[in-house]
């Protein structure tokens, strides 16, 4: 009979929510500090049209990408609190 092992993370809390959480928040802010060091390699490098091809894009997604990291953030903050509280529930009772 196959016996079920509990994985590290199941031993230590770690939920999958939080985890999917914590990555995305850090894969958003990465792909908007990409962006801005984009922006500036640019504009050293001398481009002086950016009306066309992919730089509108690149240039408005460092707006949108910081303030959905934080949501994802804020987001992950909430989501430990209530695991943390259902565990102490759990263990003082």
């Amino acid at each position: 009979m196959a016996t079920k092992t509990l994985s590290a993370d199941a031993a230590t809390g770690i939920r999958r929510v939080e985890r999917v959480l914590s990555y995305a928040a850090i894969s958003v802010a990465g792909l908007g500090v990409v962006c801005i060091a984009i922006i500036l390699i640019g504009a050293a490098a001398g481009i002086g049209n950016r009306d066309s091809s992919i730089w509108p894009t690149v240039t408005v997604l460092p707006a949108l990408a910081f303030p959905i990291a934080v949501l994802l953030l804020i987001s992950y903050v909430i989501v430990s609190l209530v695991r943390r509280s259902r565990e102490n529930r759990e263990t003082s009772r």
